[in-house]
């Protein structure tokens, strides 16, 4: 009984936010990309399903009602065919829970404005032109325990410069999250803010609702497993379910090693859905690598590093 008030309380969000994201859906184009690639490297190779269980310091880029136990420092590289994205992320303990900071910056180039990236999202990352755009995020949330469950509240710069332009908007995100059994169940709403504005655009947030669950880690036989899942809806109709499972191996303590893979899907997308990826966690360094393909965009590589 109590299992099923806690998801009641993690639904409720979802269905007072749900209508009124679907009333004010338009066929507008979301700005900025970077807030609709996948952060962290770890989560990209599970098919962008954040593993909710975990205490990564680039919860700050998913869902800020995980930012109470999260801890560390960490960056990622992920290398489009032309384009570059990297992050950079921190959390700590602060004041009765946890409080995190993450920058995310990506550069890119379109053949007009009309073309690329510019009206194929994250798919025209594979072409390259004379319009060059650059995109820059800062965050900083703060989360903590409150009556069982893990709230937290983040906020985001959002800076955007195509040539001769320039806009800055701020955007919210919102979290809750509880432990209910062996997994831990999720909701957040992100990118919550005015949309940006270029002459000539008519874009808007990927305001995004995103409700998901992991488990924890499970011993089966010498390999320890966990799996996350999640379904996202965007502002403008698009669904996407996504989820991963990852395996690791320690044969020896203190040195791990771990094979992910997922699934991420998105309708009328040329974006691939299957994810792959490897750790390894020596100690209190991580390094992760993280792979996503595309029907023309080619393939992208990420990397990260994480240090506890």
């Amino acid at each position: 009984m109590r299992h099923c008030q806690s998801l009641r309380v993690l639904l409720l969000p979802l269905l007072l936010l749900f209508p009124a994201m679907q009333a004010q859906a338009q066929a507008r184009e979301n700005a900025p990309l970077l807030l609709q690639l996948p952060a962290s490297t770890r989560a990209a190779a599970l098919g962008d399903a954040y593993h909710l269980a975990s205490a990564d310091n680039d919860a700050i880029f998913y869902h800020p009602g995980l930012i109470d136990a999260a801890r560390g420092m960490g960056g990622s590289l992920a290398f489009f065919e032309y384009a570059t994205l990297a992050t950079l992320s921190a959390a700590a303990e602060f004041w009765g829970g946890g409080v995190a900071f993450g920058v995310q910056s990506l550069s890119w180039s379109a053949p007009t404005r009309a073309s690329g990236a510019f009206s194929r999202g994250e798919a025209g990352l594979g072409e390259s032109g004379g319009v060059n755009a650059s995109e820059l995020a800062v965050s900083a949330g703060y989360g903590r325990v409150i009556k069982g469950f893990r709230v937290g509240v983040a906020a985001t710069y959002i800076e955007m410069r195509v040539p001769g332009e320039r806009d800055v908007t701020v955007a919210g995100d919102i979290g809750i999250a509880r432990r209910i059994g062996f997994v831990t169940a999720g909701f957040s709403a992100r990118n919550l803010g005015r949309s940006p504005a270029l002459e000539g655009e008519d874009l808007a947030l990927p305001r995004t609702l995103t409700l998901g669950a992991s488990t924890q880690t499970r011993a089966v036989g010498p390999l320890d497993m966990s799996a996350a899942a999640a379904v996202s809806h965007r502002e403008d109709g698009t669904f996407i379910p996504h989820a991963g499972i990852e395996v690791a191996y320690w044969p020896v303590s203190g040195r791990t090693f771990t094979g992910r893979v997922g699934v991420r899907y998105i309708d009328d997308s040329d974006i691939r859905p299957l994810t792959l990826g490897a750790g390894f966690t020596g100690d209190r360094i991580g390094i992760d690598y993280g792979f996503q393909g595309y029907e023309e965009a080619g393939v992208v590589h990420r990397v990260g590093v994480r240090v506890r």
